[in-house]
């Protein structure tokens, strides 16, 4: 048999390699993830999205969205992985500057709104508006109160 009439075999895509199988015709990723980054950005979308979910976002579509698809996955892959707590959305310093200019500004010696003294009841058998208990009942009160127990 001449050396130019032997089958070869098709290489594996990205997925399939890190997958550690075989990659068929029928291989959902291979169109997506063929080049030499694709096992880095395989790595990523499953790190972040899981095998599974991948393979559910991407058959549904119509072959000519997959493309967008997975490249979409990858991005928001790689923009979790470098903020996990924000992600893609994550908020640009310099995004909008003056945002801050759009709040009311309160000035310091506004009165702080809270009830006024009128709408409070009186504390029965006290004049002052003190809520401490007389200085001989603390005593009494401390080992309820505190959870001390003194022997009697």
């Amino acid at each position: 048999m001449p050396w130019g009439n032997i089958p070869r075999p098709r290489s594996r895509c990205g997925a399939c390699v890190v997958l550690n199988r075989e990659c068929n015709s029928q291989c959902i990723f291979a169109p997506y993830f063929h080049c030499e980054d694709g096992i880095a950005h395989f790595v990523a979308i499953r790190d972040v999205f899981t095998v599974k979910n991948v393979v559910n976002i991407l058959a549904p579509l119509p072959v000519s969205d997959r493309f967008w698809a997975s490249d979409t996955l990858l991005f928001e892959a790689q923009a979790w992985l470098q903020d996990p707590v924000y992600g893609c959305p994550a908020p640009q310093p310099d995004q909008n500057p003056s945002w801050n200019f759009d709040l009311p500004i309160i000035p310091e010696d506004a009165p702080y709104p809270g009830f006024s003294k009128a709408t409070l009841p009186p504390i029965p058998g006290e004049a002052s508006s003190s809520q401490m208990p007389p200085s001989d009942d603390i005593d009494e009160l401390g080992a309820i109160v505190f959870g001390n127990r003194r022997p009697h």
